[in-house]
């Protein structure tokens, strides 16, 4: 049986959904999904089999999360296209900045998708009317298999492929949203600068989707320095994550009104 809801939010990660939850007055938490769905998700966390149903700023909405990567927000994505029908979904979350003129917090409303790896965008874009209260900027995102290190690569992407912003899911998203024939919105919060480095171990934290603590111990303690860069990011996703989460609120109302 599927549930037709205005508006359905979808992230990668906890840091991501915590926010936009804390804002979200939820009145049901939807996991009843069959043996088949849990045994096709290999290694899913019980999280991404959680959606969260009520109402945010006064717009019915349902947020999920689907892990980190292509892959799994896929398999997560179908499985919610078999229990939920919205008009319109939002991929939300954080994004490397690729432009010099994009700060933490920054919020980007993407316009175009170019997947790196495969070259292709399945981009069925919608673009609420939005009027002087909404601060944003509107450019290209590009995902990507990994997370982007270096700065110098950041720059790189961002003159070569014209876009501004670099995630992790939003092209996959993007195709099966096409498929249903649904609209998408993508919405990221920027996390790190495009001039800024990350930690080179980071990459090796993600395993099914998800940040292994036991990773990211074992990273510091064979190189300490790490826990500087991996504390820079943590303070930066914070900011990203409640910048993200008020800008939301206020987004889907005008969503909304632009559905009905």
């Amino acid at each position: 049986m599927q549930e037709q809801l205005p508006i359905a939010i979808q992230v990668a990660v906890h840091e991501e959904i915590s926010p936009i939850l804390k804002r979200v007055a939820v009145d049901e938490v939807f996991h009843e999904v069959t043996w088949e769905q849990r045994r096709s998700l290999k290694h899913a966390h019980h999280d991404h089999l959680r959606f969260y149903i009520g109402a945010l700023n006064g717009v019915r909405v349902v947020v999920f999360r689907t892990g980190v990567g292509r892959l799994r927000a896929t398999e997560i994505i179908r499985v919610f296209f078999e229990h939920f029908e919205p008009k319109l979904l939002i991929s939300a979350g954080f994004g490397g900045a690729l432009s010099p003129d994009l700060d933490i917090g920054d919020i980007v409303l993407v316009n175009d998708i170019l997947e790196l790896q495969t070259g292709r965008c399945d981009w069925q874009g919608f673009m609420p009317s939005l009027n002087g209260q909404f601060k944003f900027q509107k450019g290209r995102l590009v995902t990507a298999d990994q997370m982007v290190i270096s700065g110098r690569e950041k720059t790189g992407l961002g003159e070569t492929h014209n876009a501004i912003v670099v995630d992790m899911e939003t092209s996959a998203v993007a195709a099966k949203c096409k498929k249903h024939n649904v609209p998408i919105v993508g919405v990221r919060a920027i996390s790190d600068r495009a001039n800024e480095d990350l930690p080179p171990e980071i990459n090796t934290f993600f395993d099914n989707g998800e940040v292994r603590p036991g990773k990211i111990a074992k990273a510091i303690f064979s190189h300490p320095p790490t826990f500087v860069g991996l504390f820079k990011l943590a303070k930066h996703a914070w900011k990203a994550g409640d910048d993200l989460a008020d800008f939301l609120e206020r987004f889907v109302v005008a969503a909304a009104a632009d559905l009905k």
